[in-house]
């Protein structure tokens, strides 16, 4: 009989829905089949035991003792009928309504024979649990939902493996007739079929009496939710990624995943309507991502909420910056306390500015780093290399995405690169274990994908470094101050406003935060200490945190006072050339020299020639009496305008001896021309005109850099003047200087 009517093959005929849920088995989101039906895979071992024993003892006490047809029921069945008129009970066991539902027939005498034909088929060629294990995945529970996990998800919101013994009556209950006892909708009338269930329970003594009195006293609570959307745009990567997975269990942990969904939602109201923000939380040691938004307002189409920003491609700002000193550090160019130049520079064709357009001169990398100075970063990312920093970040599993498929650059320590958050944060992970990096685990059985990045010394450095700058908001009463938690954090601003970034590592977690229009509009007002702080804090609040500092120093690193100008141990560095001591972190006591320009390398400690009698300075070719070799430590020429009058050349350096005059032209100040020193400024009376200013220079031979009021302004050839426009009322401070470090400044008032 098999050959002329084949034994349906339930794989075939009914495939499953796609169901993605959290590390605790709890629904993130589903995805129904292509009938819309909803239906999550299970099995007998799965379920409650509870709600197998209401199932089988109300349904079908013989089901593992028939071969499909319980006799006894089906004459009981024909009784009833001839004495009552109707059908009261079907007789069906549960193997009869498997075939059913895989072979639909007509209710009536024939029908009822095919179906107990189609149970012997199903007997022969399947074991008692298979037979149970299809009923529980494909028996019908109202509407678009069956089996008994799809079941439970949508009227309990739990699986069913965690039902009452009252749930498990129901569910129990509820295929007889689902439309009829719907809980949702019909609350009343399900309770008197559960009560029914538990009674019988009671009287066929498989559950106590205690029990079943309990369960009686509970009362039938449900909702209809079979549409879970708690990770969206993470479960639309996974199905995409598993086509052929029924059950997607994640490492998400669905209470961080609602509690920050509901956080960066909440914040994003006030954003203009077009903004989005996304969000991830990893942890460290397992590398395992517990929460995952993609964009903050999914169902929200002016947010652009179906685009997922956590896999988008987007300016990084300065967030790769403490990778550049990191990698620096391992290099052995630069210690934490390396002297760096945060002053127009000119790197070949490249002028990178600060974001406040303001400089402060001579500072050291840490100081660089936790202001997220530009001009120190791309110093040092030029005596690193862009193409090695590239390489080495790329093959710890940061991609770069290089406008115009072009080489790596000097803007790449400013984001003129393209990143995508999901990769961002496998490398700051590097900071909390040991320099490597990892890649983010979405799946419990993923391979732990693990690649060098820096040292473990290195790593610690950059990450006390950037955990020495608080997190916290500021405490408005002593009596609220808390333990200090260690975080080591980062952000970043695109050009432009576009996107406002923060990365945070502590001991456990890596967080990520990115809030921007991804249409690519700019924010203007809006960067990441602004935007994307607040968020990573109430993030941290969220968290379980077990420790409150962070990893133990390497024995390789110690705390050593090193000395400005030339950045060596203070220890091997005589007296007069310690102009500052400042205490850095060292890797194996190496202590690098200060970096210097490329384009302007000259010896420092300078040997100078003196005069033995005078002191006074010569040179070979106005020596005129005995002479002796001094030795004086300078200062960058970039940062004259910024020093301190006693660290300035012309200071340093002796004055020179008559007769010498003509080589002193390096040492002497410039002189602006055009408005005098402390001047007041007026328009002509009765003139309409806007007031202009022209400044020319005196004493340079090289290029100027102009600032007014702190600010960069202009860069102008030797003997080309500077024009000021629209010169509106107020105090001005024009400063103006050369490659080798001469300078002027003037002030004059617009009255």
């Amino acid at each position: 009989m098999d050959f002329i009517y084949p034994v349906p093959n339930p794989i075939k005929l009914k495939k499953f829905s796609q169901l993605v849920v959290d590390k605790n088995g709890l629904p993130l989101r589903a995805f129904a089949d292509s009938n819309g039906v909803w239906r999550y895979p299970t099995d007998y071992k799965s379920v409650s035991p509870e709600y197998l024993e209401a199932l089988i003892n109300y349904e079908d006490r013989w089901f593992w003792h028939h071969w499909g047809v319980n006799p006894f029921s089906m004459v009981r069945a024909v009784k009833q009928f001839v004495v009552n008129g109707k059908v009261v009970s079907g007789g069906s066991t549960l193997t009869m309504q498997v075939a059913r539902i895989f072979d639909p027939h007509k209710k009536s005498i024939p029908g009822k024979l095919w179906q107990m034909f189609r149970a012997f088929q199903l007997e022969y060629h399947f074991s008692k649990a298979e037979i149970l294990n299809l009923y529980l995945n494909y028996a019908p529970f109202g509407g678009p939902i069956e089996g008994i996990e799809a079941a439970t998800y949508t009227y309990l919101g739990k699986s069913a493996a965690d039902l009452t013994s009252a749930e498990a009556a129901l569910m129990a209950v509820l295929p007889q007739s689902p439309s009829r006892f719907r809980p949702d909708r019909h609350p009343q009338r399900a309770q008197k079929a559960r009560d029914k269930v538990i009674r019988r329970m009671r009287d066929f003594a498989v559950w106590s009496k205690a029990q079943a009195e309990e369960a009686l006293e509970e009362m039938v609570v449900a909702e209809f939710n079979s549409r879970p959307v708690y990770a969206p745009l993470l479960a639309r990567y996974l199905k995409s990624i598993y086509r052929n997975k029924s059950l997607i269990k994640t490492t998400i942990d669905l209470d961080v995943q609602l509690s920050l969904q509901s956080s960066l939602k909440d914040y994003l109201y006030r954003f203009s309507e077009n903004t989005s923000a996304s969000a991830m939380v990893m942890k460290n040691k397992s590398l395992e991502v517990v929460a995952y938004v993609g964009a903050a307002d999914f169902a929200n189409t002016r947010r652009f909420g179906h685009l997922d920003m956590n896999r988008a491609i987007r300016s990084p700002g300065s967030t790769l910056k403490p990778f550049i000193y990191g990698m620096a550090m391992d290099e052995g160019l630069v210690h934490s306390e390396s002297l760096l130049q945060d002053v127009p520079l000119n790197f070949g064709q490249y002028n990178p500015r600060n974001f406040t357009d303001n400089f402060a001169g001579p500072v050291s990398l840490s100081t660089a780093l936790q202001r997220s100075l530009n001009v120190p970063a791309v110093q040092v990312l030029s005596h690193l290399g862009a193409e090695k920093f590239a390489a080495k970040i790329e093959n710890a599993g940061l991609k770069l995405y290089i406008p115009g498929q072009g080489k790596p650059s000097l803007s790449l320590a400013l984001g003129g690169v393209g990143v995508k958050l999901y990769e961002l944060i496998s490398v700051y992970r590097a900071l909390a274990v040991d320099g490597i990096a990892g890649k983010p685990r979405y799946l419990p059985e993923s391979p732990r994908e693990e690649r060098y990045l820096l040292s473990p010394e290195a790593a610690w450095v950059m990450g006390e470094i950037l955990a020495a700058v608080p997190i916290e908001a500021r405490q408005k009463s002593p009596f609220l101050k808390k333990e200090k938690q260690w975080v080591a954090f980062k952000t970043g601003t695109s050009y432009g406003h576009r996107d406002a970034w923060v990365v945070a590592v502590t001991p456990e977690y890596t967080i990520a935060v990115w809030v921007g229009k991804p249409d690519g509009t700019p924010s203007p007002g809006e960067f990441g200490r602004r935007t994307a702080v607040p968020m990573v804090r109430n993030i941290l609040q969220l968290l379980p945190h077990e420790k409150r500092t962070g990893k133990r120093k390497p024995q390789q690193v110690t705390l050593e006072n090193i000395c400005w100008p030339l950045g060596k141990l203070a220890a091997i560095t005589s007296k007069q050339h310690c102009h500052q001591t400042r205490q850095a972190w060292l890797i194996n006591r190496v202590s690098p020299v200060t970096p210097r320009q490329q384009q302007w390398v000259e010896q420092n400690p300078l040997e100078i020639e003196v005069e033995i009698d005078s002191g006074k300075r010569v040179f070979s070719t106005c020596r005129k009496t005995a002479t002796r070799v001094e030795e004086v430590a300078l200062w960058p020429v970039r940062l004259e305008p910024w020093l301190n009058k006693r660290f300035k050349r012309k200071t340093l350096l002796p004055e020179l001896s008559e007769g010498c005059n003509r080589r002193s032209q390096m040492t002497q100040d410039l002189i602006i021309a055009g408005v005098k020193d402390k001047s007041q400024i007026k328009r002509p009376p009765g003139s309409s005109l806007e007031l202009e200013l022209s400044l020319s220079v005196i004493g340079s031979q090289s290029d100027l850099s102009w600032l007014v009021n702190g600010q960069w302004y202009k860069k102008t050839q030797a003997g080309e003047s500077l024009l000021l426009k629209a010169l509106d009322a107020g105090e001005y401070l024009v400063m103006v200087f050369n490659h080798q470090g001469q300078s002027a400044t003037i002030r004059f008032r617009v009255l």
